[in-house]
């Protein structure tokens, strides 16, 4: 991965390179583990209604709306990149809902969420915080999920999802290096 750019992997943007500030504090999911997570997802995404939460870059939204998703929420805390993502955004010939929160997880969640369902949810928080059990807690509170959504978490490959109850199922999962990509869904017993 080219420094302070990361690769759309595939849809009508493919290779198309998304630029975004130097920050040790972001790291884009690289373009193996998108390939990978993209293919366990079947690639279409054709009429998907999307959650980015701590986006970041916004890579893996970006990447969903490449492939057809209708619409997508972005969330991200940080002011430098989600200016830096709305610009991303506006240089695309976009024709999706889109919409940015500058906010973090726990407002936008008590404020914006109670009003949609989303078919794809991306959970990548900041290593070393401890904040996935929060997000799941904060799902199952305001339930913006129905049986069919797909969960994608990334994470250190150290963390613990005991937390985690029956209602969540990992399906897919791949480790490399020191983290972990998992899909999840509802479980369906």
């Amino acid at each position: 991965m080219e420094k302070g750019k990361v690769r759309i992997i595939g849809g009508r943007w493919k290779g198309k390179k998304i630029t975004f500030p130097i920050n040790p504090n972001l790291r884009p999911t690289p373009d193996r583990a998108k390939e990978t997570v993209f293919n366990w997802l079947g690639n279409d995404l054709t009429g998907f209604s999307c959650l980015d939460l701590f986006a970041g870059t916004g890579a893996m939204g970006i990447e969903a709306l490449s492939r057809g998703a209708i619409r997508i929420d972005f969330v991200e805390i940080e002011k430098i990149f989600a200016k830096n993502l709305k610009k991303t955004l506006e240089s695309l010939e976009e024709v999706a809902d889109v919409k940015i929160y500058n906010e973090n997880f726990y407002k936008w969640f008590n404020q914006n969420s109670s009003e949609r369902i989303y078919d794809l949810i991306f959970i990548d928080p900041p290593f070393n915080k401890n904040l996935i059990e929060d997000v799941f807690k904060c799902l199952k509170q305001k339930k913006i999920y129905s049986s069919n959504t797909i969960f994608y978490l990334e994470s250190e490959a150290s963390v613990s999802l005991n937390f985690l109850d029956e209602e969540f199922e990992i399906f897919k999962e791949k480790t490399l290096k020191d983290k972990c990509y998992r899909l999840m869904k509802v479980n369906a017993t």
